[in-house]
């Protein structure tokens, strides 16, 4: 082994420098870089972590959010509804009071129409009793008029009295 050693030019201080060159180079290598890189994304790391805590708080409290909303638009929805009932039961109050007024109002129309036709009534047998009168009057002077006797004035006068009954 031996000749193989020198036949490659193997010597042992060059290789005991090397390796201290080498062990030199990897623990500067190692106290330059590796540990600033280990820690730089350690703090990545921890930087997403925290990024990812962040994200899922503000999506819980995003959710609260969404849930608080939900629960005010179904109240609002709910007072939109009892306002559209309160809105009904106050028109078909109103409407029933309408009716109500105008059957008030009808009832007087007719009640005013009535007396109306009664006074007109009163008033066209008041011009029939006059005008009864004044036929009665006619036939009585008539009658004296002539000389009849005195059953044909009965007659006249109860067919005269007759025609007045009939008219009222």
């Amino acid at each position: 082994m031996e000749a193989i050693i020198e036949a490659l030019g193997f010597d042992p201080w060059t290789f005991l420098l090397q390796a201290i060159n080498i062990a030199i180079i990897l623990a500067a290598l190692f106290f330059l870089l590796w540990k600033p890189i280990v820690k730089t994304l350690a703090n990545r790391e921890e930087k997403i972590e925290g990024s990812l805590k962040e994200a899922a708080a503000a999506r819980e409290k995003a959710e609260e959010v969404l849930a608080s909303y939900q629960q005010q638009l179904d109240h609002a929805h709910q007072e939109a509804q009892a306002i559209l009932e309160q809105a009904t039961r106050l028109a078909e109050t109103t409407r029933q009071e309408m009716i109500a007024r105008a059957k008030q109002e009808a009832d007087r129309i007719l009640e005013q129409a009535r007396l109306e036709i009664e006074k007109e009534k009163r008033a066209a047998m008041a011009n029939i009793r006059s005008q009864a009168a004044d036929l009665i009057l006619m036939a009585t002077t008539k009658i004296l008029a002539r000389n009849l006797s005195a059953g044909d004035q009965e007659h006249l006068i109860k067919e005269a009295l007759s025609e007045v009954e009939r008219l009222q």
